[in-house]
């Protein structure tokens, strides 16, 4: 095995590969947006630029975003293991420390990470000047679209640094051309580095991992409820387009929850209040039906208890519809979601093919996550791995030692929320199981990341039948086929933007 060589890389730090070195040559001299399958060192990429940005401005510091606390602490981590630079000088910089603290870091540190809405308020408030930083590394950079933090932190950077250079890294940069331009437009991109799974050149470090499809059938009263449920949305939808607001899912839904509250600002129309009402109704049905169909029945109980406790308009506006009463009487009195057992079936057949097995299960319902890891305490060794948010939420420091437990086999198990979908480095997983679908690309392909990283792995899906499931499994196929093809396109116009755009 071959390995960089650099005064400022660790001996036997970083193994050399090709399509590595044929990126940085793009990178050094141009910002780029470079798209890795994931487990195929984006980090590594980073950190050899890095190296070479500081050979060439030696006084000069390296900025690197991104979207979590865990995944920064991980990239100061892995910068630190690799680079010939005092630990000291990599530092992690948090909203927890005291702005005048952070601008003393700033002065002293050579290599910091940082999520972006701590660089962004640091910036406004002139704690950090970026006048001096020779690279902006922009991690999971897909998320650079609209009001998130990326977009300001790259302009400001461009505007400030004596010596701009910017690389924006991602396993999927979305599905549509017109999401992809903004992406470069607002990372001042000037060139694309793509490499698929199917790229020669890549081909040799992409372990792969076979899939399994897992459907199972509502009983009949579940179906009953779930026609149900339907049926009292349907009627709030139809109400709807009589205001010329049309509705086919959930993100149109609170779309319009969005624009019809920015209006309501402005303007005290009665009718207003009105449809705001209707929405609201609309999605509190619809993410019930989509726990009964795609999460468990004792999710659905413990939302309805909350919706309940609250008792405002739109809790009394579903609470009095027919069709509402009628599902919740038959939930109240149903045995548990077929997917439950399901789950606790494949987790046991998993361990006795092979007893070190190392899982992680994905449900993008925290309220459901709890529900399965009491199903699976006495099956193996299981974990919770959750954001901040809400009265059971995980600090950083909790998160971290999560995974590094996991790692550490202390569990064999991650049960997690969509907090362990982006960029997390746990590379021990075998085998994932989504026990939902969920209609993203972005969020498929990140899931799918978490195995075979360093051997072929495993992925599951469990599906229920006639449901939102499918669709949402179906809609994530057909995006990430459409965003390969894209760049695919991208990459046979000579990888450069101009072209493209």
């Amino acid at each position: 095995m071959q390995f960089v060589e650099h005064p400022l890389i660790k001996t036997n730090a970083i193994e050399f590969r090709a399509y590595q070195e044929s990126i940085l040559n793009t990178a050094v001299s141009r910002n780029t947006l470079s798209v890795l399958p994931t487990g195929l060192g984006k980090t590594t990429l980073s950190i050899l630029l890095a190296a070479h940005r500081l050979e060439k401005y030696p006084e000069s510091k390296i900025l690197i975003m991104a979207p979590t606390r865990p995944l920064c602490a991980q990239h100061q981590k892995t910068f630190q293991n690799s680079m010939n630079i005092s630990e000291d000088e990599i530092i992690l910089v948090t909203g927890k420390i005291f702005p005048s603290d952070r601008k003393e870091l700033y002065k002293t540190a050579k290599i910091i990470s940082a999520t972006p809405q701590t660089i962004e308020n640091d910036i406004h408030n002139n704690v950090l000047d970026l006048s001096n930083f020779s690279l902006l590394i922009v991690d999971e950079c897909h998320r650079s679209v609209k009001k998130y933090a990326y977009p300001f932190v790259a302009k400001a950077f461009m505007e400030k640094s004596k010596y701009p250079r910017i690389l924006g890294l991602t396993a999927s940069p979305g599905g549509s051309e017109e999401k992809i331009k903004e992406i470069c437009k607002n990372l001042f991109v000037e060139s694309v580095e793509i490499r698929t799974d199917v790229d020669g050149d890549v081909k040799p470090y992409i372990k792969g991992f076979e899939n399994e499809i897992i459907k199972v059938d509502l009983p009949e009263n579940l179906k009953n409820a779930q026609e149900l449920l339907k049926s009292a949305l349907k009627r709030r939808l139809e109400k709807l387009k009589n205001y010329n607001i049309y509705i086919k899912t959930k993100r149109e839904l609170l779309e319009a929850q969005r624009r019809a509250s920015k209006q309501l600002s402005t303007e005290r129309k009665p009718i207003l209040f009105y449809l705001i009402s209707l929405i609201v109704e609309s999605v509190k049905i619809w993410h019930t039906l989509e726990l009964l169909e795609t999460q468990s029945v004792d999710s659905v109980r413990e939302y309805l208890k909350k919706v309940n406790q609250k008792k405002t308009k739109s809790d009394r506006g579903i609470l009095n519809d027919p069709d509402f009463i009628k599902a919740i009487q038959i939930i109240e009195n149903s045995d548990e979601h077929p997917k439950i057992m399901k789950l606790k079936e494949v987790v046991e057949q998993e361990l006795k093919n092979n007893k070190d097995v190392k899982i992680i299960i994905f449900s993008h319902f925290r309220n459901n996550i709890y529900n399965l890891f009491n199903l699976l305490e006495n099956v193996c060794r299981p974990v919770v791995l959750i954001g901040q948010a809400g009265e059971k939420g995980l600090s950083q420091k909790e998160q971290i030692d999560v995974i590094k437990d996991y790692n550490m086999d202390v569990y064999n198990c991650l049960i997690t929320s969509p907090i362990g979908e982006e960029g997390l480095h746990i590379p021990s997983a075998d085998v994932a199981i989504f026990y939902d679908s969920v209609p993203s690309e972005i969020r498929t392909i990140q899931r799918r990341g978490r195995v075979g990283r360093t051997k072929v792995g495993k992925i599951i899906f469990l599906i229920t039948r006639g449901t939102i499931d499918e669709s949402y499994y179906w809609s994530a196929y057909r995006k990430e086929k459409k965003m390969k093809e894209i760049l695919r396109n991208m990459q046979n116009k000579n990888q450069t933007i101009e072209d493209f755009i």
